[in-house]
This record gives C-alpha cells, structure tokens and sequence, in this order.
C-alpha cells in the first residue's frame, strides 16, 4: 500500500509539473503576441459588392444580395479619425497605426530583406509592450532621430549589428537612405524579431511613398480574451477588415492545446497504473481476509461498514498521496524552472518557462482522487458481499 501511495505521489507531481511547463510556453507565447502585435489588427477597408435596392410596390423596396465577395481596399486612409472613434469605446485601451513595406537593409557587405515599419511611437508605447523590449540603446535617442531606426535581436545577430551603427534602408524604388540604430529590442519570438525594423511613421511614409496610408492598426483591450466579439463589432462599425488575436494565431495556439493534452495523457498514465497497484492490494487483502469479514458479518456490521473499511484506506492513500504529491509537484515546477536552455524558434527564452496556477493542483487531485475511489470501490464492495454464514461453514470445513 505504501508503494502504491508513492506512485499517486509521483503521479500528481509529474501531472503538476508537466501542466506548468506546457502552459508556461503557451501563456508566454500569448503575452508576447499582445505585446507586440496587439489584441486587435484593423487592417484593409472593404465593400459589399453586389447589393442594389429595386422598387417593388409603391411604398415598398426590394434589397437583392450578391453572393459575390467582398471588395477590399489595401489600407486605412483616415487612421487617426478612426482612433478617435474607437477610442470611444470602454473596452479599448490605446491604437497604433502602422504603415509597412518590405524593404532591404544593408551594413557593410550584408543585406537582408524586411519588414519596414513606421509607428507612431507615442501610441506605439501605449499599445504594446515595446519600453519593455528595449535590449540594447535608447528610447529617448530614437525619438530625437528622425533617421534613427529600431531592429530586431535576432536580426542583429545575424547581420553583427550593434546600437549607434549606421545602416541603409533599400526603398521599393531602390532608394537608398541612411539610418542609425538607436535601439535593439527583443521581443521573445523569433520569427518577429528576425524581420521587423522600426522607423517613425512619416518616415516610412516617405520611403515607402505613401503620404497620408496606414497598412494596419494595432488595437490593445482591456480584456483580450474579448478579442473575437470586439472583432465583429469593430468590422461592421468602420467596414474595416479586423482580425482577432486569437483568430491570427490559431495554429499555434492548437499546437499549443495538443502538447498540453499530450503531457497531461502521457503523465495521468501513473496515476492509472497506481491505482491499478491499489486494486490488486485491495484485492488481495479482500481474500486474505475472508475470514475476519465474516466474524465482523456475524457481529452486526452491515456491508456498508464492510465497505466503509476498505474504502477509507483508498481515502488514506489519496490523502497522502495528493499532499505530498502537491509538494512534489511544487518542487519540480520551481526546478524545471531554474534549467538553462537556449530556445531559438517559435519562442526565445534562455529558461524552462513554467506556469504557477492553482488549477494544476486541483486538477491533480481530483484525477488521484477519481483513480483511488475506482481501485478502492471493486474490492470493498466485494468484501461487503461476503456472506458470515457461508464463509464461517466453508473456513470450519
């Protein structure tokens, strides 16, 4: 019974830790998303095609729909107009237009293709975590610099640049322009970091070549979980194409549901074979005990006293179990935590990402406590089916 209480023990802090490294990536993931991309993107302008009124009656009109697609519009022309409308609303937090393009970035004898991006860089700190990103260089230096730029860790690891060096920016009419790096920043995803390069906004306007145009906004909310519903809002207010986080990383997040699933499956495999393990010592102990059942039968207890007996030992295994395995499981979060790695992909971090939350330990509690009572019920509720007088006949035999 002690061997089978240690597996619950192992079982739930496994269950515990795996749940904690797996919803760490995840939430991690998620923060960088809003923080960096926002919580909404409002981007191309679109119109029903299609649609005409034709009279019917006198008095009465008839609408006729097309089935036809929407016709969409590259880009926001009034973005600052459509901050003000937005900004209306309790929900919103902040906006930040965007304009983009793709361009080349040249230093030295090296060029790379990216993603140019021209922000606002007030609105830009309200609605993203970018103050926070900051690696290497100045805030302060790239707002004072109208030729100043922002570049990615990543970027800057490939191409060996460093803050305070200059660069040139390949427009899409090959114009070349001069740039300095005023800052490195880092957001945590790869993918972003490897491409994305900040200049202000009417500087990339004018590289780009388009006065007054907005690609996207950024949209940050009070709750993102929102995101969806506000989404529909948002897209039948300014005929506006808007997408939700939620909806722009639905393939990463199944991934994400799917490691998590997978680690919880693969570690509730010792909770299962632990109660497989109480079961077969219920069990024996039933047989090996025949004869006493039936002299506390012949005493006046009932089967549920019978049961009752056997069944509380499943309780005390649970309880012990489910303590010292919180314990446990407590103990290899905070170690799983402290192991250096150098993740460099979907994710950047240089340790095991890891997720305190209350509900890991519920959960692992109530699977031990579900497998305990299933493996402690078939033996109780066989030792409470014993009949005295049989038993006694067939033990004086």
């Amino acid at each position: 019974m002690g061997l089978s209480a240690l597996g619950v023990v192992f079982g739930v802090g496994a269950f515990i830790a795996a749940c904690a490294q797996t919803e760490g990536f995840e939430k991690f993931y998620i923060q960088t998303v809003l923080g960096s991309e926002g919580a909404l993107v409002i981007s191309d302008r679109f119109q029903d095609s299609g649609n005409s009124i034709l009279s019917a009656k006198p008095g009465e009109s008839l609408l006729v729909a097309s089935q036809q697609q929407k016709k969409y519009y590259p880009g926001i022309q009034d973005a600052y107009h459509m901050i003000d409308v937005l900004m209306t609303y309790p929900e919103v937090v902040a906006c930040s237009p965007i304009v983009e393009g793709r361009t080349f970035l040249r230093a030295g004898f090296q060029e790379e293709g990216v993603s140019l991006q021209g922000i606002d860089l007030d609105l830009h700190l309200r609605t993203t975590d970018f103050a926070k990103q900051v690696n290497k260089g100045s805030i302060e230096d790239f707002r004072n610099d109208p030729e100043g730029c922002c570049v990615g860790q990543s970027l800057a690891e490939r191409m060996d640049l460093h803050a305070g060096q200059d660069v040139f920016v390949l427009g899409p009419t090959n114009e070349t322009r001069r740039f300095r790096i005023d800052l490195i920043y880092e957001t945590g995803v790869w993918d972003f970091d490897i491409k994305n390069v900040f200049v202000h906004l009417r500087t990339a306007q004018e590289i780009l070549h388009k006065p007054y145009f907005v690609s996207f906004m950024l949209v940050k909310l009070v709750n993102p979980d929102r995101a969806p519903e506000m989404a529909d809002e948002f897209r039948d207010l300014l005929s506006h194409q808007a997408d939700s986080w939620q909806a722009r990383q639905a393939g990463n997040l199944h991934l994400f549901d799917a490691l998590r699933l997978s680690a919880a499956i693969v570690v509730s495999m010792i909770i299962l074979l632990s109660g497989f393990g109480i079961f077969n010592v219920l069990s024996l102990s039933v047989m090996q005990r025949v004869k006493e059942i039936a002299i506390l039968r012949s005493m006046g207890y009932d089967r549920g006293d019978i049961a009752a007996i056997f069944l509380w030992q499943g309780v005390c295994v649970a309880v012990v179990g489910i303590v010292f395995g919180w314990s446990l499981g407590a103990l290899l979060t905070y170690v799983i935590s402290k192991i250096p790695v150098n993740f460099r992909g979907i994710l950047r971090t240089d340790y095991f990402l890891v997720e305190w939350s209350i509900y890991h330990y519920l959960i692992a509690a109530v699977l031990a406590a579900v497998a305990v009572f299933i493996a402690s019920y078939v033996p109780a509720r066989r030792a409470s089916r014993l009949e005295p007088v049989e038993t006694l006949r067939g033990t004086g035999q």
